[in-house]
């Protein structure tokens, strides 16, 4: 955050206020985009059978009494009561009753934007958890807060506020648990961590600048040369801990920043493609479509219903 002294000779907050202090802990500044969608929980027939997709959102799924078979990428797990399934974003994934049976299942879906949590989420690749497991234990309290919630008739601001702070709570403990079945303390050494950390703030800052057309190496050049490594460093460190190339982490950044963009009646769809950096508005709509699922479009038209309910 900025701050705009009256007197022009002083910006430095923090140099203003370390000559008076005797002792201070600063937390870090955190800024995270969460999106939530199709929470809900369903009976189904023993002629359940939903077809193979994918979707860019991450997914829990639980199932409550009965048997599901859960594919993932080609793989089926046999899912019982309490067994929790946790797809990434781009799995391929279909979902069957078992044993010839109907089941009860509860599933969310979400999004988070965040460059201190997206580690954590990418670096696991654990897709099956059975009841009795770590993580089950540790999150399946906090899916019960939220099947409540679901099943309520409706929610007030208050209650949808609760909603965020039990999902927010939920990240936590997977957080916990993934990095207990990973092992691993931080997604790297803390150096690592860091440098890659400085990279994304860096890519984040070029995003709200709207630097245009940074896509590919020009952009990841002039950040290593700025912190004064290697192009081949700079990538090598950003996706061992993002699990993901730095361009990518830029385009996941443009879409997060267009999604903000499209809630807003401010731009057009076409002047939000140029902001981003896109001369061309199809070759934004194809990019938007494939992180998104949906076309601008569609996601001004659904965000707008919601702002009107």
């Amino acid at each position: 955050m900025e701050f705009t002294f009256l007197d022009r000779k002083l910006f430095d907050n923090h140099q203003l206020t370390t000559q008076y202090s005797l002792e201070e802990f600063i937390y870090p500044n955190i800024k995270t985009g969460f999106e939530l969608y199709g929470m809900h929980l369903r009976t189904v027939k023993n002629t359940w059978n939903y077809p193979e997709h994918e979707h860019p959102k991450y997914e829990i799924n639980l199932v409550l009494d009965g048997h599901q078979v859960f594919k993932v990428k080609g793989k089926p797990y046999d899912q019982q009561s309490g067994d929790i399934i946790i797809a990434r974003p781009g799995d391929s994934h279909s979902s069957r009753s078992g044993a010839g049976n109907g089941f009860t299942y509860f599933c969310l879906h979400f999004d988070i934007d965040d460059k201190l949590f997206l580690p954590y989420l990418k670096n696991s690749n654990e897709v099956y958890f059975h009841s009795g497991s770590k993580l089950a234990l540790l999150i399946r309290p906090y899916l019960d807060r939220l099947i409540h919630v679901c099943k309520a008739s409706g929610l007030n601001l208050k209650e949808k506020m609760q909603v965020h702070a039990i999902m927010f709570e939920l990240l936590a403990v997977l957080i916990e648990g993934m990095t207990e079945q990973t092992g691993d303390v931080e997604p790297g050494n803390e150096r690592t961590v860091k440098i890659a950390y400085r990279i994304a703030e860096k890519i984040e800052l070029l995003v709200k600048r709207s630097i245009e057309d940074m896509e590919g190496i020009g952009g990841i050049e002039k950040i290593a040369d700025e912190l004064n490594f290697s192009t081949s460093y700079c990538n090598k460190v950003f996706k061992k801990v993002y699990n993901m190339s730095p361009r990518q982490y830029l385009s996941f950044k443009k879409l997060n920043e267009s999604k903000v963009l499209l809630t807003e009646k401010d731009y057009t769809i076409e002047q939000i493609a140029y902001i981003m950096g896109y001369h061309d508005i199809a070759h934004f709509s194809r990019q938007f479509k494939r992180w998104s699922g949906l076309t601008p479009s569609q996601y001004r038209l659904v965000n707008v219903k919601k702002r009107q309910k």
